[in-house]
């Protein structure tokens, strides 16, 4: 109970900071090939503008924060590779996997992360550089190729946490 409080504090918390700045210059473009930016027609004319300028300009859109690559491992393994780019970390417990059409799905191969103390979540566990997962599924009840929605969350270290992300991949089995 005390977990499910402290996360939907961090997420207020991250969506009054995103709404704040949204009021205050544009929002980070979350496409695979944008720049993070701000516009330069904004209303950043105060004090702390520059502050929350720089802030945001220095965040990476998530995908290119968490860069993931997916692939068909042997003929019943799905991988999951994010390279994950330096300053920045993804949380273990917002991780999920969820097959889209199908039951085929074994339990997921998820490495020790590192434990950090975040200061919403307490002790949590992370993953910094690289987070590679196998997920073991049952190749006869899939068909010719396996449908998964992911789910991840993660932070630019003392900058800006993402919004959960929701991902879908298909991959073909050969």
């Amino acid at each position: 109970m005390l977990t499910t409080l402290k996360k939907t504090l961090k997420t207020c918390l991250l969506l009054l900071f995103v709404f704040s700045a949204a009021s205050k210059a544009q929002l980070l473009d979350t496409s695979p090939d944008a720049p993070a930016s701000v516009n330069s027609g904004s209303l950043l004319d105060s004090g702390n503008s520059s502050l929350a300028t720089a802030a945001l300009q220095s965040v990476l859109p998530a995908a290119s924060a968490f860069a993931l690559n997916a692939y068909i491992e042997s003929p019943s393994t799905v991988v999951l590779n994010w390279e994950i780019e330096d300053g920045y970390y993804m949380y273990r417990k917002s991780l999920q996997f969820t097959e889209l059409n199908g039951d085929s799905l074994d339990n997921p191969i998820i490495p020790a992360g590192i434990q950090i103390e975040d200061e919403f979540f307490g002790a949590v566990e992370v993953y910094y550089q690289r987070l590679l997962i196998r997920i073991p599924f049952d190749p006869d009840n899939t068909g010719d190729s396996i449908s998964l929605q992911l789910t991840y969350q993660g932070c630019a270290e003392d900058n800006y946490c993402y919004p959960m992300q929701f991902k879908e991949i298909s991959l073909e089995i050969i």
